[in-house]
């Protein structure tokens, strides 16, 4: 038991093996140290740890189109595996954001900036990506069948080239042509 003296503050003591604080109050209510550990030991604490506080949010549909309607800016958000499909995303913000596993599939994302993003595993299918950048952005494993890719930045980025030829994807972003596979 140590003794915290703070000039603000009455003494407060401090249980060294449980990490709780005691009142003044209830010093004639104290445990020996093996019951506090047993109440107040680590299982509490973990489970503190593992609580949904600390965990990531995942942001909604419902979330995304609050933010459309506002601002724009999804830079640094979390929208893994959100189905934000037939919206008009035109001229966002989505820079570093995790858009892994999110479904696009027939979105208007025309000059949408993606610089440093993660569409790992996305669904692209039918999108208008006219003049989006891309640049660094993880698009491995993405679907793009029916994408119009028309002067988008894909400098540095990582193409699903598995499974879409290299030329079908750079014929779509110098032709608008719609990417076939």
């Amino acid at each position: 038991m140590v003794t915290i003296l703070d000039k603000k503050s009455k003494p407060t003591k401090v249980s060294l093996m449980a990490r709780k604080v005691i009142d003044e109050d209830d010093d004639d209510d104290f445990l020996d140290d093996d019951e506090e550990e047993e109440e107040d030991g680590i299982p509490e604490i973990r489970s503190e740890i593992d609580s949904d506080e600390t965990k990531p949010k995942t942001l909604t549909r419902k979330e995304a189109i609050d933010i459309l309607q506002t601002t724009r800016d999804f830079s640094k958000l979390d929208f893994r595996k959100a189905n934000l499909a037939k919206l008009d995303f035109s001229n966002c913000n989505f820079e570093t954001s995790n858009l892994s596993y999110v479904n696009f599939k027939d979105s208007n994302l025309e000059g949408c900036n993606f610089t440093n993003a993660s569409l790992w595993n996305a669904n692209l299918e039918g999108a208008n990506l006219t003049r989006a950048n891309l640049e660094d952005a993880d698009l491995d494993y993405t679907k793009l069948r029916g994408a119009i890719l028309y002067r988008a930045n894909v400098r540095r980025a990582t193409l699903p080239t598995d499974l879409i030829p290299r030329e079908e994807i750079l014929r779509s972003i110098n032709e608008g042509t719609k990417v076939n596979r």
